[in-house]
């Protein structure tokens, strides 16, 4: 439903406020100004939380998260709940996250609101309602803004995943062969290259990825298109 001008809460305040949010969206192009971005609206629009999910899925129909905003680390055990994820993906409207998570100990005050309609991209915007308005009605504006700004943010994200990591041709070779199952001496015959150079690049790799282990730097690379 459009709000009106007799609405108690306007996370935006004017069609000026809408215009500057869809600039600030098309102008990002690195994670970083994307996290800068919805804290600058948390603030200006008192959200407690205000955080967009990427569902950036992964080979075998699996996910890695990638959050965006203001948030507590403590929220993200329960983002990453399977139900929170088929609802993400389902494009229902509006949901709370206590009841898709089953759990009492989040509330009733935070939110999860699909977000879909750009190919390539699953995600979800996570939101707080202010405790003192009424709830019903200030989640239905919110669906209603975020609605219109939604393929902004999730082109942001999109160009987010496609941030240049700098890593090279034999680095990337060795990466994929590794995403296929190869062991580092498997790798060193088909590339012909000695096993100890293949570590050496899949080293370099997973420290430029800033990865734990070769699994989660297979996961960064295939995010960012690298492999």
């Amino acid at each position: 439903m459009k709000p009106t001008e007799q609405d108690s809460y306007n996370p935006f305040s004017d069609v000026q406020s809408i215009r500057a949010a869809i600039d600030l969206f098309d102008s990002i192009t690195q994670s970083e100004q994307l996290e800068d971005a919805l804290k600058t609206i948390a603030k200006d629009v008192c959200y407690d939380y205000l955080a967009f999910i990427d569902y950036c899925s992964l080979p075998k129909t699996t996910n890695q998260l990638k959050v965006y905003g203001q948030y507590e680390d403590e929220l993200l055990m329960h983002l990453e709940n399977e139900s929170v994820t088929l609802h993400a993906q389902s494009g229902i409207r509006i949901c709370s996250l206590a009841k898709l998570a089953d759990t009492d100990n989040l509330g009733t005050h935070l939110f999860v609101l699909p977000l879909r309609g750009i190919k390539g991209i699953v995600g979800a915007l996570v939101f707080s309602m202010p405790k003192n308005l009424p709830v019903q009605v200030s989640a239905e504006l919110i669906d209603w803004y975020w609605t219109i700004l939604s393929p902004y943010l999730l082109n942001a994200a999109l160009r987010c995943r496609k941030e240049k990591l700098g890593i090279t041709k034999r680095e990337r070779d060795c990466m994929f062969w590794v995403s296929q199952g190869k062991t580092s001496w498997e790798i060193s015959q088909i590339l012909g290259i000695s096993e100890r150079t293949v570590n050496f690049h899949l080293t370099n790799c997973i420290e430029k990825t800033q990865s734990a282990n070769r699994q989660q730097a297979i996961a960064r690379c295939i995010i960012n298109n690298l492999i």
